[in-house]
């Protein structure tokens, strides 16, 4: 069979790293031929084989010109190489597709409803949020939906009313090898490190951050550096939030160590001593599972989500309320047996993640089983 696969849109952190990772595999089908229809970075160039093709397609600047590639020039590269079915890897899918579709959702904000992050969205995120939920409530019923967990998979379910057999639920993974060296305590002589590691989104709910570590100071008199890893250009949002850090005197307390190549997540993972995420929404997020992978406790959101993934190798809290936040946070500053047993919780939790052979084999026999079903519906 042959299969396009469209992952346009995928050019940074978890969505890149999964389209990458998975294609790597696709590539060991010889029984299939794939096209890949990627974005202009070198990562992608290189994931050629035998049976695939590298297209690269550059991304349109407005959302219209995006609207138009989506729902026509795609069509149209799908009738060109007469293709059985197409994988579309970044949330949105042709109105009218050419041809029985898989469709991944991505995007939380597709799925969620949360108002504290949708609250300083810009314009042009609040529209794509807008297309993408009137995108889903009309969805061609060519289309079959992946989800990356059954939680997701149940807010899609209660959001638009698909029936159950119409979303598939293929779980994302962690691309380290599954061993890794053992964790050193924290040493006493140095700032007690958390990691927060991610690029710059609204979702993500790092404002909460200076709020949080001033009320530490009321709890615990350790030293503390919390390591951030965005850029200024990253959002409208994120240059204001770094000139706050440095208006309101937090440095040398959150530290901006800059975006952070896939080279370098093993040493930035090393030096903290545990993960801090007060994000509001997530899709999957594979930070938590490398986290697990380099033996860090991890502090989370107490949301749906955070627990499905990292169950009970997480302290969760309360990702509004900032006391909250530090309360949880001098727990594990303080209590040495809590970390080891939130690390080996993890480590246990990563051993049943499923390697990348396995994702790629239920995203193979998702494609077979919608290339097989009649044209009118899947």
């Amino acid at each position: 069979m042959k299969f396009v696969v469209q992952a346009l849109g995928l050019t940074r952190g978890g969505g890149k790293e999964l389209a990458i990772s998975l294609f790597s595999r696709l590539t060991s089908y010889k029984r299939h031929r794939f096209i890949f229809l990627v974005p202009d970075l070198p990562e992608y160039r290189c994931l050629g084989g035998s049976n695939s093709k590298v297209i690269v397609w550059q991304k349109p600047a407005g959302l219209w010109a995006r609207d138009f590639q989506l729902n026509h020039t795609l069509n149209a590269v799908c009738a060109k190489w007469d293709c059985n079915a197409l994988l579309c890897m970044a949330n949105f899918a042709p109105r009218k597709p050419a041809c029985n579709t898989v469709l991944l959702l991505q995007n939380a904000y597709l799925a969620y409803r949360e108002p504290a992050a949708e609250r300083h969205l810009t314009m042009r995120e609040r529209l794509t949020v807008a297309y993408g939920r009137r995108a889903y409530r009309r969805l061609s019923p060519r289309v079959r939906l992946v989800a990356q967990t059954d939680v997701m998979k149940q807010r899609l379910l209660e959001s638009y009313g698909f029936g159950p057999r119409r979303v598939e639920v293929i779980p994302n993974s962690c691309s380290f090898p599954r061993s890794s060296a053992p964790r050193h305590p924290p040493h006493s002589k140095r700032p007690f490190v958390f990691l927060c590691l991610g690029w710059y989104y609204v979702h993500k709910n790092l404002e909460i951050l200076p709020q949080a570590l001033r009320r530490l100071r009321t709890y615990t008199s350790m030293p503390v550096e919390c390591r951030i890893t965005i850029s200024p250009d990253q959002h409208p949002r994120a240059r204001r939030f770094l000139q706050e850090l440095e208006r309101e005197s937090m440095a040398g307390v959150i530290v901006n160590n800059g975006p952070v190549q896939r080279s370098e997540l093993a040493r930035i993972y090393d030096s903290a001593d545990a993960l801090l995420l007060p994000t509001l929404l997530e899709s999957f997020s594979r930070t938590y599972l490398e986290a697990m992978h380099f033996g860090l406790p991890i502090l989370t959101s107490d949301r749906d989500f955070a627990r499905h993934i990292c169950q009970d190798a997480a302290l969760y809290f309360d990702p509004l309320d900032a006391d909250s936040v530090a309360r949880s946070m001098v727990r594990i500053m303080e209590d040495g047996e809590l970390r080891a047993s939130l690390a080996r919780n993890g480590k246990r939790l990563i051993t049943k993640s499923p390697t990348w052979d396995e994702i790629a084999a239920q995203f193979v026999g998702v494609l077979e089983q919608v290339a097989g079903s009649p044209r009118e519906r899947v």
